[in-house]
């Protein structure tokens, strides 16, 4: 065939693209649930020093 050699090359580079995209959107997912954790990491251990400050009097 005469065009098996591009079309094996446009082939190429639309499982790179491909796999790209899909790449981008599990890092993205990725930090958006890490920051969620971070920011809930976050809340807890300011829930703790406002419990332990209650527990001691507010000192």
């Amino acid at each position: 065939m005469p065009g098996a050699g591009r079309a094996e090359i446009y082939f190429i580079t639309a499982m790179m693209v491909l796999i790209l995209i899909i790449c981008a959107v599990a890092v993205y997912f990725f930090f958006k649930t890490y920051k969620k954790e971070m920011r809930e990491r976050e809340a807890e251990k300011q829930r703790k020093a406002e419990q332990r400050a209650a527990e001691t009097g507010g000192e």
